[in-house]
């Protein structure tokens, strides 16, 4: 399955549930999430369905079709907070194998526990409104698929 493909069969079904059922929040969360996958999508498509592709490469590609707009920067972070419940800053890598606890800067986790699926209220993750976030990433993606 092609980015396009990927976009019209999963994409667009999970973006018009959502839109027929805007208080569901299960909804929305399936939409955000395969939003989040068509820059993967796009970036192996980018890289010629290479079979050696490492992770690393995938992601700096995919990084790199996100980073063109904002509104894909914020689908990237939500989904992650999402997907795995809390958005925790890595660690800064050290040049030495040693680390030093009390040298390294205290990092805000975000959470996405704060969200109540059934108060819409809650529906945001930092600064960002899901929904709009979503409608937003929608838009872009739509754009970049039909290139």
């Amino acid at each position: 399955m092609d980015a396009s493909e990927f976009f019209d069969t999963v994409v667009k079904r999970n973006y018009e549930e959502f839109t027929r059922k805007p208080d569901d929040f299960s909804a929305l969360w399936n939409v955000i999430i395969s939003m989040h996958t068509v820059a993967e999508y796009l970036a192996l498509e980018q890289l010629a369905y290479a079979a050696n592709v490492s992770r690393e490469a995938l992601g700096q590609t995919a990084n790199q079709i996100r980073d063109k707009d904002q509104s894909l920067i914020d689908l990237k972070f939500c989904a992650e907070t999402l997907k795995h419940v809390r958005k925790i800053p890595s660690a800064p890598k050290q040049k030495s194998n040693t680390v030093t606890l009390s040298s390294t800067k205290p990092n805000i986790t975000v959470s996405s526990t704060t969200v109540s699926s059934i108060d819409r209220a809650t529906w945001t993750i930092d600064r960002h409104d899901l929904v709009d976030v979503a409608q937003r990433a929608f838009k872009a993606l739509s754009a970049l698929v039909k290139l």
